[in-house]
């Protein structure tokens, strides 16, 4: 089976400026399609690397979040939920050493794993996106 090449999956998704709530919602449901895949291919981690920072870009100007770190974020969800790393992990798919290096710091949180802890906690995947 062939898979799609990045500037085809543009074409397909034609992503752009996010100024409005029909657009951010648009954005939000490739990402969904995109997290629902078993497995990305390339072009599709550049795609959502795109439509994440899109995204991100919009909610921070109209949603500012506090400026709390990814790490304080994550511990402060699972502390709220009760649940612990390895139960995160088996639910995520997220391994438990990346949860424990996240957790310590020493190691940002991809985009692929803030939508599957956003999906897990029902949030933001920006709450578990460094801020620059």
């Amino acid at each position: 089976m062939a898979t799609t090449s990045y500037p085809e999956l543009l074409r397909q998704a034609q992503p752009q400026i996010i100024n409005d709530e029909r657009s951010h919602r648009s954005a939000l449901r490739t990402v969904d399609l995109l997290m629902k895949k078993p497995r990305l291919t390339g072009s599709e981690s550049k795609l959502l690397d795109l439509l994440a920072k899109l995204i991100d870009d919009y909610e921070e100007s109209n949603y500012p979040t506090p400026d709390v770190s990814p790490a304080d974020m994550l511990k402060h969800f699972i502390e709220a939920q009760e649940t612990t790393q390895a139960e995160l992990a088996r639910q995520t798919g997220i391994s438990r050493s990346t949860i424990s290096a996240a957790l310590k710091g020493k190691r940002q949180i991809s985009v692929e794993n803030a939508y599957r802890l956003a999906e897990y906690f029902h949030v933001q995947p920006t709450l578990f996106l460094e801020r620059r």
